[in-house]
């Protein structure tokens, strides 16, 4: 009975012990909240800082199609078709043997040197294949940068112009988008035909004669 007593003595003088002892002791406590980190702003024109100065050919890609004419003034104008792959990658030369050249299309992709009457302008020091595509950093020009659709040219540019002399006569044209795509598509496939009488009738493809909008224009 003794011994109940003094363990209970002890007991009762542990716990005030403890309870003097926490209330001299602060307690800290620690709110942690979990912040998003703000996503920085985008910066489109600013390469990372770890890029290399030349990107490797799997960061750049060619479209294997492209559709022009979406926004034609013209209610005969509907979508365009491209097939990008087939025309620089397949034998689409005139005679059927060979690859287009790049520079067929993209004319400003080339030395000053080598323009031809009318062109002008010459927008690289090295002509414009796929070998050199992969090696430059430099953007391709697309048709609209530079042939603009009539009656919308921005203000800081001007429409590309062409004089023909035929006959004695000159006649200066505006080489708009729609007038500049008929030109350069229907003279390749004009010659191709000529060449390749077997051509003319197959789908899709046109020629200057052709009076059928819709084997490249798709009905709207």
């Amino acid at each position: 009975m003794k011994n109940a007593a003094k363990f209970a003595v002890v007991a009762v003088f542990a716990l005030f012990l403890s309870v003097m002892l926490l209330k001299s002791t602060p307690f800290h406590t620690t709110s942690v909240s979990a912040q998003a980190k703000p996503t920085p702003p985008a910066n489109t024109n600013s390469a990372p800082a770890a890029a290399a100065t030349k990107p490797a050919a799997g960061d750049k890609s060619i479209p294997k199609e492209f559709v022009l004419d979406q926004d034609a003034a013209d209610p005969k104008g509907g979508p365009v078709t491209f097939n990008h792959d087939s025309h620089a990658f397949q034998n689409y030369s005139v005679d059927g043997k060979s690859k287009i050249a790049c520079i067929e299309c993209h004319h400003t992709d080339q030395p000053k040197s080598a323009l031809k009457p009318p062109l002008l302008t010459s927008e690289r020091d090295v002509a414009l294949t796929f070998e050199t595509w992969k090696a430059s950093t430099q953007k391709v020009t697309h048709c609209r940068d530079c042939h603009f659709q009539a009656g919308n040219v921005p203000d800081d540019k001007e429409m590309p112009t062409v004089t023909y002399n035929t006959a004695g006569k000159s006649k200066t044209v505006d080489l708009d988008n729609q007038y500049a795509y008929h030109k350069n598509c229907n003279e390749c496939h004009d010659a191709a035909a000529a060449a390749r009488p077997d051509l003319k009738g197959k789908p899709g493809f046109a020629t200057s004669d052709s009076k059928d909008c819709t084997i490249c224009h798709k009905k709207q």
